[in-house]
């Protein structure tokens, strides 16, 4: 449903409202089209998922951004999963965000923890879940609480790209007190 501006313009109103849309709203977004009924479950499935990658890529560009500041490793945000899923540059990065947090813990103990991870670690393998484990224990020891944390599949496998994401979202605030 459109409320019309001009012969050649409308707007699109709400679902459940009759009232304009933003121009910036996803709903009305040309980028994002409305949600196909639930008659054809494959659609819904191809749209569901556009939707689900599209609200994952700002916070990935904002971690590839934060990643290449810490590290200088640059990582884009299209494949920063997929940089990620040896576990190396997590591992990588648990060590160098350790660091800065010993140097501006201004006197309170910090326990300096090792962290342990196989440089050639193909994706995949074992090697790759051991380096994420040893990731993910360095952030519980850190104190990132469960529901932040993801699984090693999770990652290995490309499953939940998001919980990767809001994960290291968590290291960063961890990090930054």
């Amino acid at each position: 449903m459109s409320v019309p501006l001009s012969p050649s313009m409308s707007v699109p109103l709400s679902p459940s409202m009759s009232v304009p849309l933003s121009p910036l709203s996803p709903l009305g977004s040309p980028r994002h089209p409305p949600a196909p009924d639930l008659s054809c479950l494959q659609a819904y499935g191809h749209w569901l998922a556009s939707r689900h990658s599209a609200s994952i890529l700002p916070m990935a560009e904002d971690l590839a951004l934060w990643i290449h500041t810490i590290l200088g490793v640059a990582v884009a945000a299209e494949d920063l999963i997929d940089r990620l899923e040896t576990g190396v540059l997590l591992c990588q990065l648990a060590e160098e965000l350790q660091e800065r947090m010993i140097l501006g813990s201004n006197g309170k103990p910090f326990i300096r923890r090792v962290i342990r991870w196989r440089e050639d670690a193909a994706p995949g393998s074992f090697f790759a879940r051991d380096n994420i484990a040893n990731f993910l224990y360095w952030c519980r020891k850190i104190g990132v609480q469960e529901p932040y944390l993801f699984e090693s599949e999770d990652l290995v496998l490309k499953r939940q790209p998001k919980e990767v994401c809001l994960c290291l979202l968590q290291v960063g605030r961890i990090a930054s007190r």
